[in-house]
């Protein structure tokens, strides 16, 4: 993250303690900020607010206070207590693992660090959202059979989360593949096949010009395999994880 950011999210920090006092226990970033693949002016910036008690007052100053920082990309913050943060580590087993890994406490204290999620509840998150992936890109197709701009920016959403979800996968099986890879290249080495439709998905996000309607027709079809493929690899993985 570049140092004009930096001061940005320093400057949120003075005004959000300020605002909030006491109750404010700790400001988290997560997501590419902490990753470090941020890319200024396109990445949003990504805040866990831990609160002593998440109240209405709160979540009113919070938001006011937020509009004068959307120029910067800050996205709305996940705003939790403690109590809420330990009982939702088996609902959100994705999105607390990630932000395990890659996070930077910018105030109070590191509630994250010492998160502990269980591979099984990470394992049914990933199956079930990969198999919902998998519905809505048929039920979108049904919609938009023209394959319409609609269409398109819609599947830019997709690719977002899938991004995600692979990153995911990869941490139930963190000794697989080099590291040094990128994690698509790591997932084909697992499932023992290549995935270049999925590939496809996950490049769209960086493409400057979105996708002409025939080269979308023409990666349908192989890409409703892909991701039945790899949802069937993930389901088998449950008796791979249970030995």
């Amino acid at each position: 993250m570049e140092e004009k950011t930096r001061k940005v999210l320093e400057k949120f920090k003075e005004e959000l303690k300020g605002l909030l006092g006491e109750n404010l226990k700790a400001i988290v970033l997560y997501g590419s900020g902490a990753r470090g693949d941020f890319v200024p002016g396109k990445s949003d910036i990504n805040l866990l607010l831990v609160l002593g008690q998440v109240d209405f007052g709160s979540l009113i100053k919070i938001g006011k206070m937020l509009r004068r920082y959307r120029a910067h990309r800050f996205a709305s913050p996940v705003v939790v207590d403690p109590d809420y943060l330990k009982r939702s580590l088996d609902v959100f087993p994705i999105e607390f693992e990630e932000m395990k890994r890659h996070h930077q406490v910018i105030y109070g204290e590191d509630f994250i660090s010492e998160l502990e999620i269980s591979h099984s509840d990470l394992r049914l998150q990933l199956e079930r959202e990969i198999k919902q992936n998998l519905l809505w890109l048929r039920e979108l197709i049904i919609e938009h059979p023209s394959l319409s701009r609609r269409f398109v920016q819609l599947l830019l959403n997709a690719s977002r989360s899938l991004s995600s979800q692979i990153r995911a996968l990869l941490l139930l099986m963190p000794k697989a593949g080099e590291q040094e890879l990128e994690p698509l290249v790591r997932l084909e080495k697992l499932i023992g096949s290549q995935l270049p439709c999925l590939r496809w998905l996950v490049g769209l996000r960086e493409r400057e010009r979105a996708p002409k309607k025939a080269e979308v027709q023409n990666i349908l079809p192989s890409l409703l395999e892909e991701l039945e493929h790899l949802a069937c690899w993930v389901d088998q993985l449950e008796i791979e994880l249970e030995k």
